[in-house]
């Protein structure tokens, strides 16, 4: 950052040796749902579609403030752990000004940094679908626009590490679900572009067979193209996943300036398939890196997603060029800054900015020997090799022990999580999917959906 002779006469208030460390900006979650952090191993053996329908959405339907308050505590905490200081909480559920309370407080106290993307609904009338029954939301477009300027006006900007964004979901899935209509999408653009905050949205993700083939036969293209026919494209997308884009598509976020978020475990967590992230760099598209939420992933290790996506790239296109290990923390700093929108307070180390720092202790087994420090860090080393975490200039974790909450608290937290886990997962049917002994490989009357191409 800048020569210590700078300092002149100023001395520290405290010293932190980092020898044999590496000292990177803090990583960077381009994709979370932080509810989702109780419900581990729920997606497992699911296709997308199914597990959305089976599991998530009866979960989400069961969940109180009180389990989203413990969820992020927990979410937060599991962060700095593993070295991340900022994610993005895409959020899926219908915020009121209890549930953003709930969601926002423990993220506050935990002291990570931050995006919270709200979402806008709105019931398409006439349904977009009539393959699932078209409920209406549970406000109206004036109503729900209005309270999401409320939620900005409150929260973007508290306590420094608290950034507001939005949601809309303009995806196959969600779109077949009836879940948003033309001008809610419209009406979310324009709100971003006036206020400056990014949209979130999950495009083109799912199983090409099932939701993206029937989108692409009821609509004739793609997601991106969808947005580019109802005059909504713009730089405000921040677009998740993106696996299935023609070339056209992703020419036309290139064009617009739009970002893509690449979350490669959970897309072959949920067997939808490898994003073409080579024709993205060869476009110019920003693409930054996420976990998605851990029932998908089962993991917030934003190390191993940059190793997992690195092999991915490298074994799809038979490049061993491409992904290099610069490259990967690019995109797990700086490209995710970006499509955050807050690269001018973050995702790098330099004069002006804030100090969100990870540090990553290399001299220990199992990493060493160290011949090359960043290579060690996206091939060799895990979250968990997170020695000290300053989020905001603060210091939140130091010698991998956190600086406000004692393992008493932590304990405390994992104890009531893993109980109000369990606790809805019965309330939501679905005990039978989790509390299994032993699996074989295929059980009887097991949920199965034939794969592309395969024989009726």
């Amino acid at each position: 950052v800048g020569p210590m002779s700078e300092f002149g006469e100023q001395t520290a208030d405290d010293e932190i040796d980092l020898h044999g460390m590496l000292v990177i900006p803090g990583l960077m979650n381009g994709h979370n749902h932080h509810w989702g952090s109780m419900f581990k191993h729920t997606g497992e053996r699911l296709l997308l579609e199914p597990w959305l329908d089976i599991v998530a959405l009866p979960i989400l339907g069961q969940l109180s403030n009180d389990d989203l308050r413990i969820a992020n505590y927990l979410e937060g905490l599991s962060q700095i752990r593993t070295g991340t200081t900022c994610s993005l909480n895409h959020m899926v559920n219908n915020n009121t000004h209890e549930s953003l309370e709930a969601t926002i407080q423990p993220v506050l106290e935990v002291g990570v940094r931050q995006v919270v993307a709200t979402p806008l609904r709105e019931t398409p009338d006439p349904p977009f679908s009539t393959k699932y029954p078209a409920v209406p939301h549970i406000r109206s477009r004036e109503e729900e626009l209005a309270i999401t300027e409320e939620f900005i006006d409150r929260w973007d900007g508290k306590g420094g590490t608290i950034h507001m964004g939005l949601v809309v979901e303009s995806g196959a899935n969600w779109m077949l679900h009836n879940a948003t209509s033309d001008q809610i999408i419209l009406d979310g653009v324009e709100l971003a572009q006036r206020r400056g905050l990014k949209i979130s949205n999950h495009c083109s993700a799912g199983t090409p067979w099932l939701s993206i083939l029937e989108f692409h036969q009821m609509t004739g293209g793609g997601d991106v193209d969808y947005l580019v026919r109802l005059g909504a494209m713009s730089d405000v997308w921040t677009l998740i996943h993106s696996l299935h884009l023609t070339d056209r598509e992703i020419d036309h976020v290139a064009r617009w300036g739009a970002s893509i978020v690449h979350n490669p475990v959970s897309n072959a967590y949920s067997t939808d398939g490898i994003a073409p992230v080579k024709q993205m760099f060869a476009a110019g598209v920003n693409v930054g890196l996420g976990t998605d939420g851990v029932y998908v992933n089962c993991s917030l290790d934003m190390v191993q997603q940059m190793k997992f996506a690195a092999l991915l790239q490298q074994i799809r296109y038979f490049d061993h060029l491409l992904m290099s290990a610069e490259r990967m923390i690019e995109m797990a700093t700086i490209n995710c800054a970006k499509a955050m929108g807050i690269d001018h307070l973050v995702g790098s180390i330099e004069v002006g900015k804030k100090a969100d720092i990870a540090v990553f202790d290399l001299d220990t087994i199992p990493v060493p020997v160290v011949n090359r420090p960043l290579a060690a860090l996206v091939f060799t080393a895990n979250g968990t090799d997170a020695d000290t975490v300053l989020v905001n200039g603060k210091v939140v974790l130091r010698d991998k022990q956190f600086v406000d909450f004692d393992k008493d608290q932590q304990k405390q937290i994992v104890e009531e999580a893993t109980r109000r886990a369990r606790e809805a997962i019965e309330r939501a049917g679905i005990a039978d999917r989790t509390f299994v002994p032993w699996r074989p490989y295929r059980q009887p009357g097991e949920y199965e959906i034939a794969p592309l191409g395969a024989k009726e």
